[in-house]
């Protein structure tokens, strides 16, 4: 394809006819259809002398990452000897004066990151979500589960809104080898943070961390240390309505983003049709037990961090190449120490508190319009991962004070039936062990889901979903809900 680009250019360049439809401007509008370039950058093509429409675009190209160094400077040589003959000598240019030199800031000296070899991008989704809903759910933009309806609650019971708070913004480092590494390194923010305390800052979005971590990867070894994705059950549903939570959070696909120090192996196996990836790390302990209703600048020790030791995690993948299609399936596990403190009549308890999961993972493609994927779970105290949310580890002297047995899972299948046009279908089910709850603990939640997708360009994407939620309650059939959330979806990504 490069090659078409930079013969169509040439072509382009050598021509002299002065002509509205030049080649080049042809080629820059063909670009613009298509979403390469923008409308400003065929305004500098057409504003170019006709001889020099071809290099301006080709700059274009270049500084776009289409076209590299080398053929950015094959398409500036084409014509380029002529028409230096043609012109005039330049004139002689002034002898430049010599600058004193400035006056070096505090703390300059030898730099650790060859600037040269170091590179820096910026991306992001802006994205647009217009939502409603026919029930009162735990949240009204984001919904993972039916409430409880309540009689002093009149009139939330359907809703509609809009929101720009699931876009996001980041920025991606690739630096020089280090020690026979590459290093890179990532950083991201959505705007999930919560709404300012002003009566019109419903839609002031404060900033989320999401991401913040730094990487060194070697041939078949890698070292990483931030906040990243967990090893454990590591993939997620295709949604633009659930976009800054994952879909189908506490409804079967357990997943959080934690500090970490972690490494990968990975290697070639049975020639090189399949490829083994072994992930393990040491994270953070907390259990998800965070008030989350109270503000604080403050850490204070919870019940993982009362363990005194990091969690562990790890997760051993195979991944198996057939050309077009690569099959991925993986096997991880999570294991964090925890204690529970508590006060029963006048005494207060500590008890002990074992978070673990393992889960099952796979991806299959089974062709270029067809990927089936998700994954299975089982696990106990598994709060931080949004299961069993708010119940995961129940107070003491209560029969979850050990942890919430839960298990479940979730399955999407991708249709890709034309170039532009994308469906999702998907279920997933969570459901705890009735012996952990107390009487009125959410028991199960479900949640059927649908979207259909069309990428406009490779910047613009539309996308319709309905979901659908089913929550049980123990001991309270009566308080069983569901609804419908609704939604619709614009994102411009870059």
């Amino acid at each position: 394809m490069k090659c078409v680009v930079i013969a169509a250019m040439a072509l382009g360049a050598s021509l002299s006819v002065v002509a509205a439809d030049d080649p080049a401007s042809v080629l820059a509008r063909i670009l613009l259809e298509k979403g390469t370039i923008t409308s400003s950058d065929l305004a500098r093509v057409d504003s170019a002398a006709n001889p020099d429409k071809a290099a301006v675009l080709a700059s274009i190209l270049a500084d776009k990452g289409v076209l590299s160094s080398s053929e950015l400077a094959r398409v500036k040589g084409v014509g380029g000897a002529e028409r230096a003959a043609a012109a005039p000598a330049p004139p002689t240019p002034p002898m430049p004066v010599p600058k004193a030199p400035a006056p070096p800031k505090v703390g300059d000296g030898p730099s650790l990151v060859d600037e040269s070899k170091a590179k820096v991008s910026i991306y992001g989704t802006v994205l647009l979500n217009a939502f409603y809903n026919t029930s009162l759910n735990n949240l009204e933009d984001i919904p993972l589960f039916a409430a409880q309806p309540t009689p002093t609650v009149v009139g939330n019971d359907k809703s509609f809104g809009m929101t720009v708070r699931q876009s996001r913004i980041g920025l991606k480092f690739e630096g020089p080898e280090v020690a026979g590494a590459k290093v890179s390194g990532q950083a991201e923010v959505d705007f999930l943070g919560g709404q300012a305390a002003f009566a019109n800052g419903i839609s002031m979005d404060l900033v989320r961390l999401r991401l913040a971590f730094g990487r060194m990867d070697w041939k078949n070894f890698s070292l990483e240390g931030g906040l990243d994705w967990s090893v454990f059950a590591p993939l997620n549903p295709t949604s633009l309505a659930e976009f800054a939570i994952p879909g189908l959070s506490a409804s079967g696909n357990p997943w959080i983003r934690t500090p970490q120090l972690r490494g990968e192996y990975h290697k070639a196996v049975l020639g090189e049709a399949v490829e083994l990836k072994w992930q393990f790390a040491a994270v953070d302990p907390n259990m998800g037990d965070y008030n989350t209703t109270v503000f604080s600048s403050t850490r204070t020790p919870g019940i993982g961090d009362r363990g005194r030791a990091p969690g562990a995690e790890s997760r051993v993948g195979l991944t198996f190449d057939e050309g077009s299609h690569k099959y991925d399936i993986g096997l991880s596990g999570h294991y964090a120490r925890g204690k529970n403190v508590g006060t029963v009549g006048a005494a207060t308890l500590e008890t002990p508190v074992d978070s673990w999961g393992a889960a099952i993972d796979y991806s299959l493609p089974f062709t270029s319009w067809f990927d089936f994927s998700g994954e299975w779970f089982a696990g106990r105290a598994l709060g931080i991962f949004s299961v069993a949310s708010g119940e995961s580890v129940l107070p003491v002297g209560t029969p979850g004070e050990h942890g919430v047995e839960s298990r479940g899972g979730w399955t999407q299948a991708q249709f890709n039936f034309l170039r532009k046009w994308q469906t999702n279908l998907g279920y997933g089910i969570e459901a705890q062990r009735n012996k952990n709850l107390r009487v009125g603990d959410r028991s199960r939640n479900q949640t059927y889901y649908g979207n259909l997708m069309y990428k406009y360009n490779q910047h613009l994407t539309f996308a319709w979903e309905l979901r659908r939620f089913m929550t049980d309650w123990k001991g309270q059939p009566f308080a069983n809900a569901a609804g419908f959330h609704a939604n619709l979806a614009i994102a411009y990504g870059f």
